[in-house]
Formats: structure tokens, C-alpha cells, sequence
């Protein structure tokens, strides 16, 4: 599949201020639907330490370019800096590139200079990338680093700059976190790892369970990982399928993760006996997929005999973790009657199927009453108890 880039707008301004804290508030609004807005609030402190040999915060570039001073707030120090979208840099992006400005350096001895280190967030996969730059001896000074990432495995990342003077003393570190979607790279670089996996708990799993256990960590792995992980399922080698199981129960649990990767998978496999259907795995499933991402629920309400819903079952948890809500319920329904048929309706979950005409999709067939286009609920009816479940 091709990368495509995703379109984005830039507003940036500038404003001269004193010393101080300030907040800094944004409203943005969608001028076709007024009740349509966003806004966000940040505590600021502007210190301009006259005299103090320090470092300014990172500023993650999309773009950088060589272009004379403009009147454009993207242009700065004679160059134009593109800012880097929530600091996400996606396939078509193979160079890193920031901005950050040392200040006061003609006041150290000797020759001051910058280590950059790029380590990843969680785990030790990849090593850690170090590379310096020398700084100029001046009040203030514009450096631009920039980094060739194409072989860079996807990962969420943390990029330091630390300003050393000339006798090695550092004086200053200024930190920024980053992600990187790779998924060409990690194919390459799982497929080239020259990591030793003969003492890994992997080295024990058979070739013919491989693709098993992949496909078992789908509802919990990242969405940045699912399509490294797909990718590994139709072409992917042993040893890099291998690789992708310790590298992702390594950065999970640490020294533990042979005891997490096979509690996980003991569980995975009652889920798949629990909801295997004819099309796939248990936890493949509509169920076993939240099942094994959310877990076990609190209650469950299981309803096999409506005269006009398919079968039902409406899923509740009073703590949801995942996104720190309370009182989630899951609705899944089997229109096809199928065994373990049963599809996601509707959830209350951030982030997971919200369908407003829940109710008249499931009560489809009471041919009696045919609800209009843009009808949420059904009337009342002795035998059609789903709303009252799902509201109590």
C-alpha cells in the first residue's frame, strides 16, 4: 500500500513576552456547527536566564529548509521549520529533523557541543542512537540535527540533547517523546536482528504454533504494531516472527515476560474454546477480541429467546481501566444464528463501535413495526427487554 500523507494545517504564532508565567488558552471551532468546538489550556513559565549557559526546548520538524528571513512565523534563524504533526513521524518521513537554540555558550571553556540520543521509551529494542554536534561560542545559537530514521522500527521513542562544555561537564538536557511508524523497517530489520534468541523462552515455541500466538496478541498489541504483526503472518519468517513475540513480551514484562507471555496464552486458549465459531479462532471473535482486550466482564446477560431479536448478549464492567470510565456495557447480537456468531453492536467504550440506532438494528425483524431511516428506539413491547437491560 502506497504511503500517502496525511493533510495537515499549521497555525503558528509568536508573541514577545517578559519573564513570567503565563497560560496559554486555544479554542478552535468548526464555523458550519457552532456546538462543535475544542480548546485546551497550558501553564507556561518564560525564563530567559540572561546569563546561564542553557538549552532551549525541542522542536520536532516535519520540514526543515535553507530559505531567508520572511515574515512567515515558520521561518526562523533563516531557516523554514515545518512543524512535526502530534509528533508522529509515519512512513513517508525518513529523516528526523529538529530545531533547538544554546544559549550563552561563548561563556564555556573550550568547545561546547550537543549529544543527541534517541532511545526507545520501554524495553531495549533498538539500542540506543548517540551522535554529537559541535556549538558555536555565541549568545545565541541556532542548531539542526538531522537524522536518517528509514531503518528506525516503529516505537515510541525519547530524544535528549545534552549540552556539554569543553571539559565534558554537562550543563544542560532537554528531553522530547516522539513515535515512529515504520512498518518497512521493522520487516527488514526482524528479518537481519542479529539477537541471540537461543536463551528467549521463543526458541521453545514450535514453528507450527507461531502464527497461532500472533494472531492471539492481536486485540492487545498496539495499533502501530497490528500492521508489522499482519505483515509478519503472510510472509514472514520464522526467526522474525520469533523476534516479534520477544520484543513485544520483553517490552510488556521485562525479565518476567516468558511467565506473562504464557499466563496470557493459557487464557487465550480457554477464549478460543469458549468462542470458536466455523469462520476463525475464539478470540478472533467479536467476544474473545474483547474478551482478551478489555477482560474478564462483571455481569453478562445472555438473551436466546425474543421473538423478534436475533440472540443476545449484553456485556457489563463496572471499572474500565482502559479508558478510565465506569459502567461500560457491550451489546453483541447473532443475526446469521450461527454458533459463536455473535458481532459488536454497540458499546459504550471510547474508542470502540457506538451505534445510535442500536435498538432498531437488533428488533430488524419485528415486521410489525418499521421503524423510519433516523429511528433510535422501538416502542415498548412486553417481549423487548434489550433497552432496559443495557440502560440498568
Amino acid at each position: 500500500m502506497k504511503d500517502v500523507r496525511p493533510v495537515i494545517f499549521f497555525d503558528v504564532k509568536r508573541f514577545t513576552l517578559e519573564e513570567g508565567k503565563y497560560t496559554i488558552e486555544i479554542e478552535a471551532s468548526d464555523l458550519r456547527d457552532t456546538s462543535s468546538h475544542v480548546s485546551v489550556s497550558q501553564e507556561v513559565d518564560v525564563v530567559f536566564g540572561q546569563s546561564n549557559v542553557s538549552v532551549s526546548d525541542i522542536q520536532l520538524l516535519a520540514a526543515i529548509k535553507n530559505q531567508p528571513e520572511e515574515s512567515s512565523p515558520l521561518h526562523k534563524s533563516g531557516l523554514y521549520l515545518e512543524p512535526l504533526a502530534f509528533r508522529l513521524y509515519y512512513p513517508a518521513l525518513n529523516q528526523l529533523s529538529i530545531y533547538l537554540e544554546t544559549y550563552h555558550t561563548d561563556l564555556v571553556e573550550g568547545q561546547a557541543y550537543l549529544q543527541y540520543t534517541i532511545k526507545p521509551i520501554s524495553g531495549d529494542i533498538p539500542p540506543p542512537i548517540v551522535t554529537y554536534k559541535k556549538v558555536k561560542k555565541e549568545p545565541v545559537a541556532a542548531n539542526v540535527l538531522q537524522l536518517d530514521i528509514s531503518t528506525l522500527i516503529t516505537g515510541a521513542y525519547l530524544l535528549e540533547a545534552s549540552l556539554f562544555d569543553g571539559n565534558k561537564q554537562l550543563k544542560e538536557t532537554k528531553q522530547v517523546a516522539f513515535t515512529r511508524l515504520n512498518p518497512t523497517g521493522d520487516s527488514i530489520f526482524m528479518e537481519t536482528a542479529a539477537l541471540q534468541l537461543e536463551s528467549s523462552f521463543v526458541n521453545s515455541i514450535p514453528e507450527d504454533s507461531l502464527d497461532y500466538d500472533l494472531k492471539a496478541i492481536a486485540p492487545i498489541v498496539s495499533s502501530l504494531d497490528v500492521e508489522v504483526m499482519n505483515a509478519l503472518l503472510k510472509k514472514g519468517s520464522v526467526e522474525s516472527k520469533r523476534y516479534f513475540l520477544h520484543k513485544y513480551w520483553t517490552t510488556m514484562a521485562g525479565k518476567h515476560a516468558a511467565v506473562a507471555f504464557y499466563g496470557y496464552m493459557k487464557v487465550a486458549r480457554t477464549v478460543d474454546e469458549m468462542f470458536r465459531s466455523g469462520f476463525g479462532y475464539g478470540f478472533e471473535t467479536d467476544r474473545g477480541h474483547v474478551f482478551l482486550k478489555y477482560g474478564n466482564p462483571n455481569e453478562v446477560i445472555t438473551v436466546e429467546d425474543e421473538p423478534s431479536a436475533p440472540p443476545y448478549e449484553i456485556w457489563f464492567y463496572n471499572t474500565f481501566p482502559a479508558t478510565h470510565q465506569t459502567n461500560v456495557r457491550f451489546l453483541f447480537y447473532n443475526p446469521s444464528l450461527t454458533k459463536n456468531g455473535h458481532e459488536l453492536l454497540h458499546s459504550t467504550a471510547t474508542g470502540e463501535v457506538n451505534n445510535a440506532r442500536w435498538e432498531t438494528e437488533l428488533y430488524r425483524d419485528a415486521t410489525q413495526e418499521t421503524p423510519g431511516v433516523n429511528e433510535r428506539v422501538m416502542g415498548d413491547n412486553v417481549h423487548r427487554n434489550a433497552r432496559t437491560y443495557f440502560q440498568n
